[in-house]
């Protein structure tokens, strides 16, 4: 069971039937995706956090590869990074 896609397809949901209800028909369409998605959610797994396989790493903010966790700066894309929470 995949709860955080049952969640937002509920809300998809619920928009596009209050949209379709109010007026606007071509919202079926959005209705329907979103009760696609609340069944597809019963039947997928959440998946993992992923994380470095070094402890030393984490991820860039913006461009996602691997740097040290000491980095203030990613050297691949330049941009500053946020600091870590501990």
């Amino acid at each position: 069971m995949n709860p955080p896609l049952i969640f937002s397809g509920m809300l998809v949901a619920i928009t596009g039937f209050i949209l379709f209800f109010v007026g606007l028909q071509a919202f079926w369409i959005l209705a329907a995706v979103g009760v696609l998605m609340v069944v597809v959610g019963f039947f997928t797994e959440k998946r993992e956090e992923v994380v470095p396989e070094n402890p030393g790493m984490k991820f860039c903010w913006y461009c996602l590869r691997e740097i040290p966790v000491e980095a203030e700066e990613c050297m691949y894309c330049g941009l500053r990074q946020e600091p870590l929470k501990k």
